[in-house]
């Protein structure tokens, strides 16, 4: 693997940031860091950079072990939230800005220079400031800084964070293209599940200091391995019970007197707390009355919540339990008020055992 983290441990005072991290990445993968603020991805992003040194444990790149060289002697480049454009320089200016500290010769600079204008779309913009620019525009100068000096790897936290929705989907196809095209890992921080699976390979879910799985978008989307991830990962409706049933087939969970059934067991047995999870995407609606499937609930829809294309459906049961479907909006919905009967099979049900929060070492 082009990158190696083997072993990565990070101690403030009596606090581990991040603990015993261990990951390789390819040399053409675009990998996320993805986790809730204050997980460590940040912190795992900075000594990967050599911004800070790790209490244990070794970085490598290509072959190289760099844990204890300085960050302009490895060979990265880092993009931050913030631009961090120089506003009384022009774009030509900003880009040349870090080939200056690298003493290059001009004509090398000019090259480089005009490389990065024409990769990032911003020809004919290499007279103008900051403050002429659209943040589409800085936020691609911003790129370019990082690109110049033609790294081994481009780190990113969060560097789409300070636009607008429509903006930033347009950076997250274009940040995508760049890394396909310049064949180089690039490693983004990001608490958006949006933008890593929109633009990962490779997501690593990074909790308390811990990285609970590192796979395939569709893999962890599809397939979570902890109850952390299928919380954190998508949107879904989360049940606690106990097992009242297990074999190999099947497993039954009372959660406050409503029976789940799902596929497979889990590694469960009669008696033991139990999370279930079910995606809400995964809950089909019928009209009162409808039988069928695995788990059938009725319910009462309190309200409907419309995202494009799609509406959540706010959904309540006599007992008062809540929980969300959301659906196409192919013609007329369930309106607020009508009853109807929250339907999902048992392979959609997603199982994981209760564990205490073991957390970071102390």
């Amino acid at each position: 693997m082009y990158i190696s983290l083997q072993g990565i441990s990070k101690q403030y005072a009596s606090v581990w940031a991040i603990d015993r991290v261990n990951m390789a990445i390819a040399k053409q993968e675009f990998v996320s860091l993805l986790g809730p603020s204050g997980s460590g991805k940040t912190t795992l992003l900075r000594v990967i950079a050599g911004l800070e040194k790790p209490t244990e444990g070794r970085v490598l790149i290509d072959g190289q072990d760099v844990t204890e060289l300085p960050p302009h002697k490895r060979g990265v480049a880092m993009v931050f939230q913030e631009f961090l454009l120089f506003p009384h320089r022009t774009v030509r200016e900003n880009l040349a800005f870090p080939l200056r500290m690298m003493k290059m010769p001009k004509a090398e600079m000019d090259e480089r220079i005009d490389w990065a204008l024409g990769i990032l779309s911003l020809q004919g913009l290499d007279g103008r400031y900051p403050n002429q620019l659209s943040g589409g525009q800085q936020q691609r100068v911003a790129l370019g800084r990082g690109l110049v000096g033609r790294p081994k790897v481009l780190l990113l936290d969060e560097p789409l964070a300070n636009l607008d929705r429509e903006l930033r989907q347009e950076m997250e196809v274009e940040i995508r293209r760049y890394q396909m095209k310049l064949g180089i890992p690039f490693i983004y921080v990001t608490h958006n599940q949006e933008e890593a699976l929109s633009m990962s390979d490779r997501i690593a879910v990074v909790n308390k200091g811990h990285v609970e799985d590192f796979a395939e978008r569709t893999t962890l989307y599809d397939k979570p391995k902890t109850a952390f991830i299928a919380q954190f990962v998508g949107r879904s409706n989360k049940f606690e019970g106990k097992v009242t049933a297990a074999d190999g087939g099947s497993c039954t969970i009372d959660a406050g007197g409503l029976s789940l059934t799902a596929s497979g067991n889990g590694g469960l047995k009669p008696g033991d707390a139990a999370f279930a999870f079910v995606k809400n995407e995964k809950v089909a609606l019928a009209p009162e009355g409808f039988v069928g499937e695995d788990n059938s609930l009725p319910c009462t829809v309190r309200d409907v919540i419309l995202r494009g294309a799609y509406a959540e459906y706010l959904l309540e049961t006599s007992d008062g339990l809540g929980l969300v479907a959301s659906r196409p909006r192919s013609g007329e919905g369930p309106s607020i008020g009508h009853a109807v009967v929250a339907h999902w099979a048992s392979g959609d049900v997603d199982l994981y055992p209760v564990k205490p929060d073991l957390g970071l070492r102390r």
